[in-house]
């Protein structure tokens, strides 16, 4: 297996349960980054196919905004070719000590006014198709920092289990207010890579920015291959807006809805 991480990149990652990798993307690379969120963020609503999931905004009780699109590779060629290629493959591969398949995609958008997310572990959500164990690699797409609600850890818990949980699958509140928490700040291009079982967390976006992002999950090849039966279960259970009841509230969303901001009711 090639060496994508150096040996400091390794220790810190044993160590703290997450690593950044500054300035990965080439300014090409950037670029096209931009273009294709952008692409994405435009298209319509649309059954079937990729899914649009939309917030309440902090700052209008009565308004609707984009908060995240999912399931969106097979209709986007130059992701999918990204985010499956030998390279990321490769880097996920080397932490994971064997070959890294991806699970789920989505990318969040917090727009101006963007909620933040609850304190939480992914472990306890993405446990429930079989896998032990997972890794998300965060694509930083606009800077990041305290104002825009940037990404939150709390390093070295990643090697704790399972903490404990609120009803909600969240961290508890009370438990949560003792961990220590580090602002993960990024500048487009920026990767971080995160442990499933690392505690995160972010903040509201009060800037007049979006702090876009793409959070790409992925696991360790000799525990399955997911995506499919992921997304269709999810479909089922928390449908996007464009799908769901409009009489119904999907409160009871289980694993699809932990510790986000997305609302539950047309």
């Amino acid at each position: 297996m090639s060496n994508y991480l150096t040996a400091t990149q390794q220790d810190f990652w044993k160590k703290n349960g997450y690593i950044i990798i500054k300035d990965y993307f080439t300014e090409e690379q950037k670029a096209e980054l931009v273009e294709w969120v952008e692409d994405l963020e435009t298209r319509p609503e649309t059954a079937g196919k990729w899914m649009k999931y939309f917030e309440t905004p902090a700052t209008d009780p009565n308004g609707r905004q984009l908060c995240r699109v999912e399931n969106f590779l097979q209709f986007h060629e130059g992701f999918d070719d990204l985010l499956r290629g030998e390279k990321l493959i490769g880097v996920l591969s080397e932490l994971m000590d064997e070959p890294a398949i991806l699970f789920k995609e989505k990318i969040n958008f917090k727009l101006p006014g963007g909620n933040g997310f609850l304190p939480h572990q992914d472990a306890p959500a993405f446990t429930s198709f079989g896998q032990k164990y997972h890794i998300t690699l965060m694509v930083s797409i606009d800077a990041s920092n305290p104002e825009n609600g940037c990404l939150q850890m709390s390093p070295g818990m990643h090697d704790k289990g399972m903490l404990p949980t609120a009803p909600d699958a969240t961290v508890d509140s009370e438990y949560a207010e003792t961990l220590n928490w580090e602002y993960v700040e990024t500048e487009p291009g920026d990767i971080v890579l995160f442990d499933s079982y690392i505690p995160h967390k972010s903040d509201a976006n009060v800037s007049d920015r979006p702090r876009r992002a793409l959070y790409i999950t992925y696991n360790r090849t000799s525990e399955g291959s997911y995506r499919e039966e992921y997304y269709k279960e999810k479909r089922a259970v928390f449908p996007p807006d464009v799908e769901r009841d409009p009489n119904k509230v999907y409160g009871d969303s289980g694993v699809f809805n932990v510790g986000n901001p997305v609302s539950v009711k047309m």
